[in-house]
């Protein structure tokens, strides 16, 4: 149970990192320190607030609808990431970007992440 707890905090220190000291976070992700682990978290915790989100704004009119826009909304924004993400990314390697992919997408999940907490809020 602890540890199950703990890995629930660990995905929100990732965002609230991002959060409090968004420089250092952002130069983490262009040193390449720890991607993996900011990626996952990025996506579960803007699936999170997204899905809640969705929650809310679908319980204006009854609850199956809440529940639908819970789906809905996450996989709207994930699935529209996962469309943009190789475009973005090669558009920047034609113009000399050194990235690699992870970091662009743990950028663009950065940016998804705050607007989820924005949404949320």
């Amino acid at each position: 149970m602890i540890e199950r707890n703990s890995i629930r905090v660990k995905y929100f220190a990732v965002l609230i990192g991002l959060l409090r000291e968004r420089q250092g976070f952002l130069e983490e992700i262009r040193q390449g320190i720890r991607l993996p682990s900011k990626i996952i978290s990025l996506l579960v915790c803007s699936s999170l607030f997204l899905a809640m989100y969705g929650g809310i704004i679908g319980a204006y009119h009854s609850w199956m609808q809440a529940l639908s826009s819970a789906v809905k909304l996450p996989a709207l924004y994930l699935i529209t990431l996962l469309i943009c993400l190789p475009t973005l990314f090669f558009a920047n390697v034609i113009f000399g970007s050194k990235r690699t992919f992870a970091q662009h997408f743990a950028l663009v999940l950065t940016a998804v992440s705050v607007t989820s907490v924005l949404l949320f809020k």
